[in-house]
């Protein structure tokens, strides 16, 4: 999650063209993969370039590689370049006994994010369209508190709405999200709900102001059980090799 690939590649100090391949490599060493989702900020700097470095890097992957869109992206060039081998568009996805739902929480403009309402009708509708499947959502900003006032005011801000869409819809098991730049593993609403961190740079987590934290890159298994669980960890890079400034 939250690559954010540019031009010049630089976040804060951190080269994110190096960090993420660092990431990358890290992940490469899972074997029995399905499907890698990129869950939103893959640009910093909307440009054709962020987006090629990453279908560079994915394109020629040996199980499907699916993104959403995050408030820094474009999507656009998303559907443009990131759809090419295994880098896929798809937005409904489904396994043996899971369906995944991706979202779209952008709003065009801005940093906060909102589900509009033919997508919360999505979710409602699939368990219907498949009752026996267990739902993994996945969107790019928060759908809870994180506690931290500056990144609260960058949040779903219709999330009463998708809660509800939730209520409405018994076969929703898990949320997964990026957006906050750190590892979140709750329950709320007796849903599994769990963020992601960077492949760049990572923020402190539970501070009312803006702060970067020493932990370094690295991205998130989960593991979709048929009993509807989900098993799931953080792996990150190590040593200390990416250090914000």
């Amino acid at each position: 999650s939250d690559l954010h690939l540019s031009k010049d590649a630089q976040l804060m100090g951190i080269n994110c063209d190096e960090s993420f391949a660092a990431v990358k490599a890290l992940a490469s060493q899972y074997h029995q993969i399905d499907l890698t989702l990129l869950t939103g900020d893959i640009s910093q700097d909307h440009s054709e370039t962020s987006y090629q470095k990453c279908r560079a890097v994915f394109q020629y992957q040996n199980h499907p590689v699916a993104w959403i869109t995050g408030n820094h992206d474009d999507l656009a060039l998303q559907n443009k370049v990131l759809c090419e081998g295994a880098l896929t568009p798809a937005k409904r996805i489904l396994f043996k006994h899971w369906q995944l739902l991706l979202l779209n929480s952008q709003i065009p403009g801005q940093v906060c994010g909102e589900i509009n309402k033919t997508e919360l009708a999505l979710i409602e509708q699939a368990s219907v369209d498949y009752p026996n499947h267990h739902i993994l959502l996945v969107m790019h900003h928060h759908p809870v508190p994180m506690d931290s006032a500056w990144i609260d005011e960058h949040c779903l801000i219709n999330r009463d709405a998708l809660w509800q869409s939730i209520t409405n819809s018994p076969r929703v098991k898990g949320i997964l999200f990026g957006h906050v730049h750190q590892q979140v593993d709750k329950m709320h609403n007796n849903i599994h709900v769990l963020g992601v961190p960077s492949t760049s740079i990572q923020f402190t987590p539970n501070e009312d102001e803006f702060q970067v934290d020493n932990q370094q890159p690295g991205f998130r298994y989960v593991e979709l059980l048929a009993n509807g669980k989900i098993k799931t960890k953080v792996h990150r890079v190590k040593p200390n090799k990416f250090v914000a400034q």
